[in-house]
């Protein structure tokens, strides 16, 4: 071969391979370019129509809590207006079952007041009794005797005109003295007087007042106040359960004064609950309705329940941890989970014994398109 033709070879090998790198490195900086642009413009590649999602992840809320009937422990104490009252007598016990309306205890004003309630009581009967003495009027043989009275006055009435009359016709013929005339007259007006005051008598006894009537009535109004408020003063001597539920523990046995613990903690058992504290940040996941795992920090014992209720009020934490560097000033919810009804025997006697707590929180496809919507937004922001 001549080195004319072999220079010509090797000037075509060399072009081709800067052909290769020129090619190589285009495609680089393409790349490289399309990278950035990616980059700089959240480029996000979403699925085709015919492409799968993946999954769905569940996340899950932890917290600490603590067993407690549904409704919260009750405190009970006497009603107001006892205050320094003492328990007579105690009519439960620890353990025992109540209905609402059951009386549980009786201080020691019962009696007292039972009295002032049967003195109310006599006093509205007489009050009644009285207005139907009024409304009757008079006893028949009261009027019957006053008639007779009136009829007798008018009697002696007639005679007297008749002796005036008379002594009249003999002064004219001046048989008789003016000064007998003046005492026939004085006769006969004592007469006239006395048989009115007889017939205003007798119309007094037949006659019934309106204004007696009402007096009366209005008296018997008082008397039935009266009453009232001595039955209340009675009810308030006696401490009745505010709801159905056991009695957990008794505070003040008979002969004691009522402090400030009450007389006796009661409890809706039959109902319990866990009552987690969610820190306030993660409340807003949650809804009632949300499954939750519930775990007995004594046993391990674990239970299910669903979420019950969402609280409405940010607190301090109730429940602590044993890591001596955990946040005890954390601002929580408390959250009641709903137990399983076939665990709450196992749990009945458990009332604030601490539990852990764990809520399922599932991102559904509702909350997934809201959180893309709120990327594309920041984004947009970011971009322009």
């Amino acid at each position: 071969m001549s080195t004319q033709a072999i220079l010509l070879t090797r000037t075509r090998v060399s072009r081709r391979g800067w052909s290769v790198v020129a090619t190589a490195i285009l495609v680089v900086a393409t790349s490289v370019v399309a990278w950035v642009y990616a980059r700089d413009h959240w480029i996000e590649l979403k699925p085709t129509p015919g492409e799968l999602a993946p999954a769905p992840t569940v996340r899950r809320v932890h917290a600490l809590g603590r067993l407690e009937p549904r409704g919260t422990i009750l405190q009970i104490s006497a009603p107001s207006g006892n205050e320094g009252a003492r328990v007579e007598e105690l009519l439960v016990e620890e353990g025992q079952d109540v209905a609402r309306g059951d009386v549980l205890a009786v201080l020691d004003q019962h009696d007292r007041r039972q009295a002032a309630v049967a003195e109310a009581r006599a006093r509205l009967l007489a009050s009644q009794a009285k207005l139907d003495q009024i409304r009757a009027g008079a006893k028949p043989g009261d009027i019957a005797a006053q008639a007779a009275a009136v009829e007798r006055m008018h009697t002696e009435l007639a005679a007297a005109r008749k002796e005036l009359d008379r002594a009249r016709q003999l002064e004219q013929k001046q048989i008789l003295t003016a000064e007998n005339l003046e005492l026939k007259q004085l006769a006969f007006d004592r007469g006239e007087l006395e048989c009115r005051r007889a017939q205003a008598l007798l119309d007094s006894l037949r006659e019934v007042r309106d204004v007696d009537i009402r007096l009366q009535e209005a008296e018997i109004a008082a008397a039935t106040s009266s009453l009232a408020r001595a039955q209340v003063d009675l009810q308030s001597a006696e401490v009745r359960s505010p709801a159905a539920g056991r009695v957990l523990k008794i505070h003040t046995h008979p002969g004691e004064r009522i402090d400030n613990l009450g007389i006796l903690q009661l409890g809706d058992v039959a109902h319990m609950q866990a009552v987690a504290e969610i820190f306030e940040g993660d409340v807003q996941e949650l809804r009632v309705g949300l499954k939750a795992r519930v775990q007995l920090d004594n046993s391990g014992e674990v239970f299910q329940g669903t979420v019950d209720q969402i609280g409405l009020m940010v607190a301090r934490k109730d429940v602590l941890s044993n890591d001596p560097v955990s946040d005890t000033d954390a601002r929580v919810l408390e959250v009641r989970i709903a137990l399983d009804p076939k665990d709450i025997p196992k749990v009945e006697r458990l009332s604030n014994a601490r539990v852990e707590v764990s809520i399922e929180i599932p991102a559904t496809d509702s909350a997934r398109a809201g959180f893309d919507e709120g990327n594309h937004e920041v984004k947009k922001g970011v971009q322009d």
